[in-house]
């Protein structure tokens, strides 16, 4: 199973489609194995559902031409529709075990986590991943969590003997992200962040 080292997250209003496009095409310049730890998210909520089939299907062909992969947040008709790798669960989502039923038993299934007690029941749920947010100041978004939270976190998932994903999200920036890392992140997930082309990598030493 895949985990995403970096995870595109679509919001036109902030990323116009062109935008995105644009930053997926940068890291055809990464050799394959490096291009498959990326991932989009397809998410945008404010669109018709005609318009997010239309749009996900845009992106499932540029992510299958580059050898990354493509995650449908929330949707499990539009995962199935579209072929997707993976599915993104929110609060107000099925569980895990009914999208796993749905979309099958290999598809990548992440959940939206704001604690650590929840990062322990995304694992426990059987997810591939949590996503964690907000780890830095993000509009709207709460309080952030803090670095502090991605190291309890890796560290109660050790003690408990769980395996799953971290993924940070919020306010993650390519001068943050190896910082995430360093804290326990397996990766990281971001909407408005420019990465240039490159994937975040954990510090030296």
């Amino acid at each position: 199973m895949f985990t995403p080292t970096l995870t595109l997250i679509t919001q036109a209003a902030d990323v116009p489609e062109p935008v995105l496009l644009a930053r997926l095409s940068a890291f055809r310049a990464l050799p394959p194995e490096a291009r498959a730890r990326v991932a989009v998210q397809l998410r945008d909520p404010e669109l018709s559902g005609k318009e997010l089939h239309a749009l996900g299907r845009r992106l499932r062909d540029a992510t299958a031409a580059l050898g990354a992969s493509f995650v449908v947040n929330d949707r499990l008709d539009l995962a199935l529709l579209l072929g997707a790798d993976g599915v993104h669960l929110g609060r107000r989502s099925v569980g895990v075990a009914d999208a796993r039923a749905l979309l099958g038993a290999g598809v990548f299934v992440s959940v939206a986590c704001h604690s650590v007690d929840e990062v322990l029941g995304a694992a426990e749920a059987g997810a591939d991943a949590a996503v964690l947010s907000p780890i830095f100041a993000t509009p709207g978004k709460g309080p952030p969590l803090g670095l502090s939270t991605l190291r309890e976190a890796r560290a109660r998932l050790a003690a408990a003997s769980r395996g799953v994903a971290i993924l940070a999200l919020g306010g993650v920036d390519a001068a943050s992200a190896p910082g995430c890392l360093a804290a326990g992140a397996d990766g990281v997930a971001a909407i408005r962040a420019d990465f240039g082309g490159a994937l975040p990598a954990p510090p030296a030493g």
